[in-house]
């Protein structure tokens, strides 16, 4: 067999040479292998730390052709940080080869985009939301700059594989695809998909190419320590512990929350002050300013030993590179097994172990925990749920096409629903039209649809490229400059103290108008709430197997303390298998079930009670609510059907609002198709069934 370092250019095989790799990873090799023996779409699913990045570009740059007379490698990045990152690896590829590499974003120098519309040429890396505004305001130019691409990468796609920004990824690959001249081939990178997901991978890219999965599934050994230390606030005892777990190294702290990570991050460094302790400690989440986030990723990356502890959220679970940590700390479980293992390849890259310490402060965030390491351990990710029938992003994606076009004959509009592809039925894309046409964001001529007023108003806003809902924020400055940001919606006033990039500050004035908060150092404080999102949602496979911890003792066995908290949630179900409670807090059915499934059964009790007082507490997989069995038993006579529940929700607007507080875009959808959404994506009727017994 040829060996695939000889399958490379010269260029590509002097790169490795003269930077004395030991040799090509596992992900590497196969990887160029099949580039050269197929021209199907790639996944490359690795550990992090795999040389990933180098799998892709190193064949595609030896394979792709005249790099000066056009575009040839456009990679996209949900962060620019990541971005930022990835621009030295390729930089450092493409420099004695005289390939030019462009970073296109927000914060990317304007000058050097200017000089790639001009006279295409290299790579490019993008985020959607830079590509997004190629095609609304640069869609002249999007021809030139796009029609020589050979391939597209896009990284972390797992991160894109659900949720509202995945949608809108897919549709502009697919958008792109009518102005490049070739039929440019995608590369998929990813850590973490999970084979449950495989399927949903393999569907991501829509080229009329066959896609292959090339997976590397080994992995570090895991090391883990679990304490239980039941509590509302960071206790004295948990930091003392955490401390004590970074004494062995560097550590990233995951809490659950902005505010859990302002927290822990003074008390931290109140702890490292008295004791005298040479451990540095940092603040790191999206209302920390970026120029703050970049000095720590840059000091971590650069650190050569010395201990320090960021407590940070979802910020430093993507793959932005700040070398290895020691040690992992989860405070509180993590929402899904997928986030736990994209943490996990945050440690032990040199040793291939990986330690976590996991800290539980209530019973069933232990027992969640708990769950989360077996799974992981056992190798069973969590399956996701791709939204079906995206409304809102379909109606977005037509205001984006409508603009990137400068309007569309009414034959082109009729069959964007056939274009843009989003499973929408063409009745429902009629229905979409009249609803945007009624409230203006659309124009009917009479030839022509065309972008109306209240769409010119979603541009002026200045996020219309993105799918983030966009916060009133004050930004927070010292006498050196940005610290922050802080909602406009939190009650602060002058001498206020509060925590913001891990560190204690006095308010020291609040303009209003320039929507500016000044302060200073101070002594005393507290964490703002920083306008928390809401708790992902659950998957049944993680709340199954919290069942079966809780309810087979003889199966897990843990310490004495863990051991008897478990078994004081222990309770017998009835001879139909529900868990029925009746305790301090009253009536309840604890389901053990995922999230939609919890949310249905919860909806169902309250149309068949016509009361709408029971109440889901999701955490504690438990539905609350007096009489709870009896309107159980009158649920299984009298199912709760689909037209039930439509008219429920009908009936219901600020439910409906509630439902869909995450979508930007639900106000260019009618009534009728955000229920139909809700259905579709936040209900499981079919499960409910199932677990009510009940014959659908």
């Amino acid at each position: 067999m040829t060996d695939p370092y000889l399958l490379l250019s010269r260029p590509m095989r002097e790169f490795v040479y003269k930077n004395k790799w030991p040799s090509l990873t596992k992900i590497q090799k196969a990887s160029i292998k099949e580039f050269y023996e197929s021209e199907d779409n790639l996944i490359l699913i690795a550990p992090t730390a795999s040389g990933k990045t180098e799998a892709a570009f190193l064949p595609a740059i030896a394979k792709a052709n005249d790099f000066d007379k056009g575009l040839r490698i456009l990679y996209i990045s949900p962060l620019i940080a990541l971005i930022n990152d990835q621009f030295k690896r390729v930089f450092d590829l493409c420099d004695e080869i005289g390939v030019s590499v462009t970073s296109w974003h927000g914060e990317a120098n304007q000058t050097r985009k200017e000089k790639l519309l001009e006279n295409p040429s290299g790579i490019c890396l993008i985020t959607p939301e830079s590509l997004e505004a190629i095609f609304v305001n640069k869609s002249f130019e999007a021809r030139n700059l796009f029609k020589g691409i050979d391939y597209i990468i896009v990284d972390e796609i797992h991160s894109f594989l659900t949720g509202n920004r995945g949608c809108q990824l897919r549709s502009l690959l697919k958008r792109i695809l009518a102005y490049t001249d070739k039929n440019p081939r995608f590369i998929g990178l990813s850590a973490t998909a999970g084979d449950l997901n495989y399927d949903i991978c393999k569907g991501f890219f829509k080229n009329n190419r066959e896609t292959k999965l090339i997976v590397d599934s080994s992995k570090n050994e895991l090391e883990a320590t679990i304490s239980y230390n039941e509590e509302n606030n960071i206790s004295d005892k948990s930091i003392e512990q955490i401390l004590s777990f970074a004494s062995d190294g560097s550590m990233l702290a995951f809490p659950n929350s902005r505010k859990l990570v302002e927290e822990l991050a003074v008390k931290l460094k109140r702890k490292v002050r008295e004791e005298k302790l040479r451990t540095q400690i940092f603040s790191h989440h999206s209302s920390v300013s970026k120029n703050k986030r970049k000095e720590i990723e840059d000091f971590a990356k650069n650190s050569k030993g010395e201990n320090f502890i960021i407590c940070a959220t979802s910020t430093l679970e993507l793959g932005i590179d700040i070398g290895s940590v020691h040690s992992i700390c989860q405070y509180g479980p993590t929402f899904s097994v997928l986030s736990l293992a994209q943490r996990l390849g945050r440690s032990g890259r040199k040793t291939g172990k990986s330690i976590l310490h996991q800290i539980a402060t209530n019973p069933w965030d232990l027992v969640q925990s708990l769950a989360t390491i077996i799974l992981f351990k056992e190798g069973r990710l969590d399956k996701i749920n791709p939204i079906e029938k995206a409304y809102d992003v379909f109606a977005h994606q037509i205001l984006s096409t409508l603009l990137e076009n400068n309007g569309l004959s009414i034959e082109d509009y009729e069959i964007l629903d056939k274009k843009l592809d989003f499973g929408i039925d063409h009745e429902e894309f009629i229905e979409l039209t009249e609803h945007m046409v009624e409230k203006g964001y659309i124009e009917r001529l009479e030839n022509e649809y065309i972008g109306g007023l209240e769409c010119e108003k979603l541009l002026k806003m200045g996020s219309f490229y993105n799918q983030f809902i966009s916060k009133d924020n004050f930004h927070v400055f010292n006498e050196k400059g940005k610290i922050g940001e802080i909602e406009k919606s939190i009650d602060l006033k002058k001498g206020d103290g509060i925590y913001l990039g891990g560190l204690i500050w006095e308010v020291q004035s609040i303009s209003l108008r320039a929507k500016k908060i000044t302060v200073t150092k101070a002594e005393e404080g507290k964490a703002p709430d920083f306008g928390s999102s809401n708790q992902e949602d659950i998957s049944d496979e993680l709340r199954r197997k919290m069942e079966e911890i809780v309810g087979e003792r003889e199966k897990y066995s843990f310490n004495e303390k863990i051991n008897g908290v478990i078994d004081s949630l222990n309770i017998s179900p009835d001879n139909e298998g529900f868990y029925l409670i009746n305790d301090k807090d009253g009536q309840g059915l604890r389901t053990f079930r995922g999230t939609r499934l919890n949310r249905t059964i919860s909806l169902m009790l309250n149309i068949r009670s016509s009361l709408s007082t029971y109440k889901l507490i999701d955490s504690s997989s438990t539905i609350r609510g007096k009489n709870i069995r009896k309107t159980l038993n009158e649920i299984k006579k009298n199912p709760v059907g689909v037209s039930e529940i439509q008219t429920y929700l009908e009936s219901n607007p600020k439910l409906v609002g509630a439902y869909l507080l995450g979508n930007k875009y639900m106000d260019l959808v009618s009534e009728k198709l955000k229920i139909k959404y809700i259905m579709k994506n936040l209900l499981d009727l079919e499960g409910a069934y199932d677990y009510l017994k009940i014959e659908g």
